[in-house]
């Protein structure tokens, strides 16, 4: 894993994700890509009401956030130039996932890492809907650090999972090789229909297969109906990142993100790692 995403808008939330993630791959050698992205909706001016949408207009706001997309990448350089860290700025008007998916596929990016909007006002939701959309819609792994989250050592990590059987090893790659970079104890939790308690128990050949390297502990949990449940688990447990492989319309898939006309009312507490293919 070297090719890390980070997307931002400039921000407390997605600087604080930036931050977290110089933290979380200290000492090792990656290539960071700071990607803004803007689009025609993210503004109205009177010019544009009136109809004189010129190409000075996209000039100007194109020019000042690569100004400052570049002043981060300096500031970045300079706070970091004890790592092997290379940083590379990138600016697109697009829609913020067409613009993600492009960057991923040109700069054969392993991982992307964003901040989550948390909740806010009356609205309270998981994540950003930016963020939901490159969960659902990218096909690479996406890490997403809680807002005002600080980083602290990665001493114990969760994978949770429904249909083993269908997941693939290509995905769960950088999760191992997280576990790797931070030498951390794993914990696998299986959601299982006919279980009603958390409860320790003898794991499947499939999970076996897919940490043959790394020695875990195992638990199987039904009747988790929203995310406070899984915000219980990762306190009890004292985890530090928990990932999961999250499939489409699965029942891991709705109590994380809930459907489209519901929306959880609290979000989670740890940075998640999606799989999502």
């Amino acid at each position: 894993m070297k090719n890390i995403l980070l997307p931002t808008d400039f921000s407390k939330n997605s600087l604080n994700a930036i931050d977290y993630a110089m933290q979380f791959f200290e000492n090792w050698e990656c290539d960071f890509y700071i990607l803004n992205v803007h689009k025609d909706s993210d503004y109205v001016s009177a010019d544009l009401v009136a109809g004189s949408k010129t190409d000075t207009i996209y000039n100007s706001i194109a020019t000042d956030n690569k100004k400052s997309v570049n002043q981060l990448v300096k500031k970045l350089s300079k706070d970091y130039k004890s790592q092997s860290y290379t940083f590379h700025g990138l600016f697109e008007y697009d829609d913020f996932v067409s613009a993600v998916n492009q960057a991923v596929k040109h700069n054969s990016i392993d991982l992307i890492i964003m901040g989550s909007n948390g909740a806010n006002g009356a609205e309270k939701v998981i994540f950003g809907s930016n963020t939901i959309h490159v969960i659902r819609k990218i096909e690479c792994p996406t890490l997403i650090v809680p807002a005002n989250y600080k980083f602290t050592s990665i001493n114990k990590a969760l994978f949770s999972t429904q249909r083993c059987e269908d997941f693939s090893f290509r995905g769960i790659a950088v999760f191992k090789e997280i576990l790797n970079i931070h030498q951390c104890e794993l914990v696998v939790l299986e959601l299982d229909s006919d279980a009603i308690v958390m409860s320790k128990k003898e794991d499947n050949d499939c999970l076996r297969a897919l940490f043959p390297e790394h020695t875990y502990t195992y638990f199987c949990l039904n009747k988790l109906t929203d995310v406070n449940a899984v915000n219980a688990i990762t306190q009890v447990l004292k985890i530090d990142i928990h990932a999961a492989f999250v499939e489409k319309e699965t029942f891991l898939e709705r109590i994380l993100f809930g459907s489209e006309t519901t929306q959880l009312a609290y979000g989670t507490l740890i940075p998640l790692l999606c799989i999502t293919y």
